[in-house]
């Protein structure tokens, strides 16, 4: 990848930030290292977590859907591909190759080759600059629908028990299958830590979700959602910080939905650490994937539904969260009384 120098301007006071309604955390990010990208997007309100890279002097202007390999459909495998290029003066796009993949290399070689039909106009809203070509990087994502995902309908049943708070039964219904299939353990592992084995519990769903063997984005979103909500309820802030970037990798596939609260918790863990600008960046993506409001701009992780979508209109085929979006409202008016 070649080295590319951005030189940063001054944000132009039209632009509206994501935290408008919040003055003294605006300030705080105006008064902060605008070459932070963190900082750069949460000013320029742009979407979190975009599976285009911010910021930039290009926008994408196309979709591009790489086909999914059958193989991996049939084995329920999702995952995702990041890929870094040069974009040139006329928006076509060189030099391609994998910065990240998950898991393995499975969706390399499809994610590449639909790579090279990546199209970018010049982005006039954008503050970055620069003389020779532009450094950038474009996130693939394999999903599969919840009935593809080869999980056995076992471990709901057993889950169920859990939310019944028949967490004897959850423990029976799950322990001698945990063989069967992994996912089986975090039911198991659930009803340990609510039957006063915490630490055991714990520890069950933290090798879970940071095996490298383990190739089920969807059982790590489950195991993290449960996690995070053990974790933070035992005051263990730093060890939900060593879970972040096991959870951004989750979240770089999707599951925005399941990983809500792992989000709200790091976030608050982050403040808790000094990490300010890292806390207000996954208390917005919070909100942000809570679907409840919608002040961004336009995102580029959907051309067409990014063009028929304006600001505070909710995301199509999406739930409304708000009871987290209000806890995370809640939370940042208090970071604001004391920022």
């Amino acid at each position: 990848m070649k080295s590319i120098t951005f030189l940063c301007l001054v944000l132009p006071l039209t632009i509206s930030a994501a935290f408008d309604d919040y003055q003294n955390i605006n300030n705080f990010l105006k008064n902060s290292d605008i070459a932070n990208e963190k900082v750069f997007v949460l000013l320029n309100n742009q979407r979190l977590l975009s599976t285009d890279y911010n910021p930039s002097i290009f926008q994408r202007v196309r979709d591009e859907k790489p086909r999914y390999p059958s193989t991996m459909i049939k084995k329920g495998i999702e995952g995702f591909v990041e890929v870094g290029f040069i974009v040139n003066e006329d928006g076509s796009t060189s030099e391609h190759k994998v910065i990240q993949s998950m898991p393995g290399e499975y969706f390399d070689e499809n994610a590449l080759k639909e790579a090279i039909g990546l199209r970018y106009t010049r982005n006039t809203r954008s503050d970055y600059i620069n003389t020779k070509g532009v450094a950038h990087k474009h996130r693939f994502t394999f999903n599969l629908s919840e009935g593809s995902r080869k999980i056995p309908n076992g471990i709901f049943s057993c889950m169920q028990f859990i939310y019944e708070d028949k967490y004897l039964d959850a423990r029976e219904c799950s322990e001698k299958k945990i063989e069967i299939h992994r996912g089986y353990s975090i039911p198991y592992s659930m009803a340990l830590y609510y039957l006063g084995q915490e630490d055991k519990g714990i520890n069950i769903l933290t090798k879970l979700l940071k095996d490298p063997n383990e190739e089920s984005f969807y059982l790590k979103a489950l195991t993290t959602s449960a996690l995070t909500i053990f974790l933070f309820d035992n005051d263990l802030y730093e060890e939900i910080l060593e879970l972040e970037p096991y959870i951004l990798n989750v979240r770089k596939v999707g599951y925005e939905e399941a990983l809500l609260n792992a989000f709200y918790f790091l976030g608050v863990s982050l403040f808790y650490s000094d990490r300010t600008i890292d806390s207000l960046f996954y208390l917005k993506l919070t909100q942000q994937d809570s679907n409840c409001r919608i002040s961004l701009r336009n995102s580029n992780d959907d051309v067409k539904a990014s063009k028929a979508q304006s600001l505070y209109r909710l995301l199509p085929e999406k739930n409304c969260y708000i009871d987290i979006y209000n806890r995370t409202e809640n939370t940042l008016k208090a970071i604001d009384k004391i920022i």
